[in-house]
Formats: C-alpha cells, structure tokens, sequence
C-alpha cells in the first residue's frame, strides 16, 4: 500500500466511505469532481493519478507509450493523456494538483533504449516535472502488475502487487 499522507487504516476507511467507483482501462483518462475512486491494473504501462487536494477534484490517466510521436494521438501516449487528464480536472476547477505514479514495470524483452517500463515512467515525471506538479508517491519498476484504487479525497492509493516482484 502506497500512502502519500495518510496511514493504512485511514486510507482504508477513506476508500470504503467512496460512493462510486471507476475502472480505468489502459489507454484511458477518467477524472471526476464526485466522491468517487478509480481502479486499473498497470504494467508496463504507468498510471499517474492526479488530485486538488484544496478543490477534492481528481482522475487518473493510464498510459501505454511514453509519447504520440508521428501517430495520431491518443491517451495510450503520456504526453497526450496528461494533458488532457490536466484540462478535464481544470474545467473540473481543480488548480494546484499533486499526483502520485505506479507501474512501469518491465515486460520480457527490453531493447537497446531500456525497456518500456522505463521509459514510461521517465516520459510522466517530465511532464509532471515540467507543469511543476508535486509527485507525492510512488511505486514503479519490477517485473508484475499492480492494481491501484485511488481515492482523490483522501489522496492516496492502495496498491497491490499482482504476480511478478
């Protein structure tokens, strides 16, 4: 379990009280100003949560490539998902957000530029880096998935490890 402020036992209570909840599939982008949690399952791929903890807006992008490059873009891109994760949580009146980032975890072959995992989670700090936004927590790299249910009004996630290490 990852917890940005926040101890076990309130993360738990904080995620039980939710209302609602989201399941956010790879190559999506889902954000809400409702008491609601996302869930996904991640990889290779990175999910970054992102919340006002002032406005209790928040969301969570999970993408699969560290850009869009020459392909048309979508939210499976990091560049393309968190831009537009930013605008919905913005119209949503959020301003001053902090984010939390999981996954990026090797797949079976690596190639000569470091495997996928990798360049994932490097491709979301820079962004991150470069809107100024405060990374809270953290939990990347092994070889498994993990599931993430995260809960913007508590801000924080509880993580567990599927398969892998």
């Amino acid at each position: 379990m990852t917890t940005p402020a926040s101890s076990a036992r309130t993360l738990a209570g904080a995620l039980s009280a939710s209302s609602a909840s989201v399941y956010v599939h790879p190559g999506r982008i889902a954000a809400s100003a409702d008491k609601v949690t996302f869930t996904t399952v991640v990889g290779s791929g990175v999910a970054v949560c992102l919340w006002d903890p002032v406005r209790l807006v928040g969301g969570l992008a999970h993408f699969l490539l560290p850009e869009a490059g020459t392909a048309p873009p979508a939210p499976r891109h990091a560049d393309v998902a968190l831009k537009a994760l930013l605008e919905q949580l913005t119209a949503l009146g959020g301003r001053a957000f902090h984010a939390c980032l999981y996954g990026g975890s090797a797949p079976p072959i690596a190639s000569e530029s470091g495997h996928l995992g990798d360049r994932n989670v490097e491709a979301a700090l820079a962004l991150l880096r470069a809107r100024g936004i405060l990374v809270a927590a953290r939990d990347v790299g092994g070889t498994g998935a993990r599931k993430v249910v995260f809960d913007p009004a508590a801000g924080a996630a509880q993580v567990t490890r599927v398969g892998g290490a």
